[in-house]
């Protein structure tokens, strides 16, 4: 089943997150998860991206962390 994600217009384009490179690693990974509002659901160049993760497999915490560290 799917759950409501709403309208493509209403997805968050990667392209617009600016992150403050001098944050803390947690902080960074704070404001990427304000500013992005679904991590499973967003636009990227003019693509909309809507990820799925196994049961078994990183969770989407550590796959940032893993980005911004």
């Amino acid at each position: 089943m799917r759950a409501n994600i709403g309208k493509n217009n209403d997805l968050v384009d990667i392209a617009t997150i600016s992150i403050d490179k001098n944050l803390p690693q947690k902080e960074r990974c704070a404001e990427f998860k304000r500013q992005i509002k679904d991590s499973t659901n967003y636009k990227s160049d003019g693509f909309t991206i809507r990820a799925v993760y196994a049961n078994n497999g990183a969770t989407v915490e550590d796959c940032l962390r893993g980005m911004m560290a």
